[in-house]
């Protein structure tokens, strides 16, 4: 799920269950997209992309595109699942 433009209440939850699950809502920009996806193992990790910071969290230059922020795709377990309106792909019903 991309959320250009989400509204506020979008934004709230989608932040919330973030912090829920242990993501960094300040690493995560505004376009990213969502996915929680199970593993062979079981686990179900939420995919998504974050900037890439230094240690004291300054997100840093794209090395190939120096006038934008350097992203990565990432991944963190999923713990809570997201409110069911928020349409994350992956999400069990």
């Amino acid at each position: 799920m991309a959320m250009v433009h989400p509204t506020e209440d979008e934004r709230r939850a989608l932040c919330e269950w973030l912090t829920a699950n242990n993501v960094d809502i300040n690493t995560v920009p505004l376009e990213s997209t969502f996915a929680i996806v199970e593993e062979p193992d079981g686990r179900r990790l939420i995919h998504y992309i974050e900037f890439v910071t230094t240690d004291e969290g300054h997100r840093q230059v794209d090395p190939e595109d120096p006038s934008t922020a350097w992203k990565r795709p990432t991944s963190a377990l999923c713990l809570v699942d997201p409110p069911s309106w928020l349409n994350i792909p992956g999400t069990r019903a």
